[in-house]
């Protein structure tokens, strides 16, 4: 576990535990945590000044529920999260890697998704959104094996994404999907 997560998110009796995977900014992340403070949320955030942009919006809003690490995909998933530990993971807007030769790199692979099968709660969902639809169709023949597609509306309210913002400015609503693991 990298230092700064708090092992008490972990324990049995902790609040709800959310993971924004590709945190960008801390945009969704902190809406989030301001809008639930009774639960957790860690985004994972690839690049480095990214997190430390999104630790600094976090410590000026004093959010105590809230944290950003630098990790990556199903190597983040292995190495900070127990198994049966999270309720929710978000993917909003993975980088596609459209180029043929570049698919490898995608977030959404079949480690990834069994990574999360695995630090997912009973009853935890999976919620997956994208502008790209090349993409979209491929995350949904993944998910398509082992897990249920339920309604993305769950009477939650969410703040929309910055990349969210984006694209429904320019009129281009992404292509979203929520599901929940087959696995016992």
């Amino acid at each position: 576990m990298p230092d700064g997560i708090p092992s008490f998110w972990f324990g049995s009796g902790s609040p709800r535990l959310e993971v924004d995977f590709g945190c960008h900014r801390g945009t969704f992340l902190l809406g989030m945590a301001e809008k639930y403070p009774g639960s957790n949320f860690l985004g994972i955030e690839k690049q480095a000044a990214r997190v430390e942009k999104c630790l600094k919006k976090i410590r000026c809003h004093s959010l105590a529920n809230a944290l950003a690490v630098q990790g990556e995909g199903a190597a983040a998933l292995a190495q900070w999260l127990p198994d049966q530990s999270v309720s929710t993971v978000h993917v909003s807007f993975p980088d596609p890697w459209p180029k043929r030769r570049h698919a490898s790199r995608r977030l959404v692979t079949k480690d990834f998704l069994e990574g999360v099968a695995r630090v997912l709660c009973s009853g935890g969902v999976l919620r997956l959104m994208t502008d790209d639809s090349a993409y979209f169709s491929e995350m949904k023949n993944l998910v398509r094996a082992c897990w249920e597609e339920i309604p993305w509306d769950d009477g939650f309210e969410r703040p929309v994404t910055a990349f969210e913002k984006t694209f429904l400015e320019i009129g281009h609503p992404p292509h979203r999907c929520a599901v929940r693991s087959l696995r016992s």
